[in-house]
């Protein structure tokens, strides 16, 4: 009767850790091909913007239509022994010219996290092993008082950044692509809204492709400089905001 007892319960433990392992290799797996790095991936982006600024009685919005193609083009190993890898972001208005090159920023791996530094500013894309509910600060290297410029206008937009990711080898149509199940993950980088300031950064990636899609909506209500939160009140965001920018980002091609 013992020796029963004693292969029940090996086996248990053996069942358990192989969940454990499938587990741990599933989330190792999907942080590396949901954020892939390596020389010459590239992918293109068609990417509509509207940018706010203050104006007396109401505010300006200045629209904003492109294509972005974000290529790695090298790598170097830091002193601390990362691989960094350098992104050419190139810019045209649309298929008629010529690519542009916009600005240089670089990604790369840590023990835990894939890292971006976009513009001097790291942040944590996504942290690994994924799973469905995992949280993490997005912008935890990065002082929540910093200042961007967007248009005219002065705005902090980076002030606790909780990220999480919403679903993990799901299914998804973005642009003209379709992608079965097992082939996307959705990411909330930032989802915060009091009626004075919203932050909300939304995410799409595809497994082995990385970032497909993209919706931003960083914005300030001009109510904030009146102190006054009545003329805001039932009014859209379009309508109110006094700074910031919406945008979209979509894939409409990649290698």
């Amino acid at each position: 009767m013992m020796g029963r007892y004693f292969f029940l319960m090996c086996l248990m433990i053996a069942i358990l850790s192989c969940d454990n392992d499938a587990v741990n290799m599933k989330g190792v797996d999907a942080s590396k091909e949901y954020f892939p790095l390596y020389v010459g991936r590239y992918i293109e982006y068609q990417v509509d913007s509207i940018v706010f600024d203050d104006a007396p009685g109401g505010n300006t919005k200045d629209t904003a239509t492109f294509q972005l193609r974000e290529e790695v083009k090298s790598i170097q190993v830091s002193g601390s022994g990362d691989t960094i890898y350098t992104i050419h972001r190139l810019r045209r208005n649309d298929q008629s010219q010529l690519w542009l090159l916009k600005d240089v920023w670089t990604s790369y791996f840590d023990e835990h996290n894939a890292l971006r530094n976009e513009e001097n500013l790291i942040f944590r894309k996504m942290t690994h092993p994924v799973y469905e509910g995992l949280r993490w600060i997005a912008t935890a290297y990065i002082n929540p008082q910093t200042t961007v410029r967007i248009g005219t206008e002065n705005l902090e937009p980076y002030e606790y950044w909780e990220s999480r990711v919403l679903t993990v080898d799901d299914t998804a149509k973005v642009g003209a692509f379709t992608f079965a199940d097992g082939e996307i993950m959705k990411i909330i980088q930032t989802d915060s809204d009091d009626d004075l300031m919203k932050r909300y950064v939304h995410e799409t990636y595809a497994r082995g492709i990385g970032l497909v899609a993209r919706r931003d909506s960083i914005l300030d209500s001009r109510c904030i400089d009146l102190g006054d939160f009545g003329p805001c009140i039932d009014k859209a965001w379009v309508d109110h905001a006094s700074k910031g920018y919406i945008l979209s980002q979509v894939m409409i091609g990649h290698n």
